[in-house]
């Protein structure tokens, strides 16, 4: 292994203090195109809108449409 190599954490070694990733494609026209963990019966776009709301220092935006959120899990238990 170089200095630059991480091993992999088997799942049952994952704590549950590990980050929730939620991530969203958005159409052309600004609507919400796919979004993670959308709870049932809950639109898109308020599904993103209460995330933002609630956990706007954990979103990130990237090109072309996509952002996500890098929620604590704690935090996102919460929510």
């Amino acid at each position: 292994m170089n200095a630059l190599a991480q091993p992999i954490v088997p799942a049952d070694e994952v704590s549950a203090t590990d980050d929730v990733l939620i991530h969203v494609r958005f159409a052309p026209n600004a609507d919400i195109f796919t979004i993670d963990r959308l709870p049932e019966g809950q639109s898109g776009k308020a599904w993103f809108e209460h995330l933002y709301a609630n956990a706007s220092s954990c979103y990130r935006t990237f090109a072309n449409g996509r952002g996500f959120f890098r929620i604590p899990a704690s935090v996102f238990a919460t929510l």
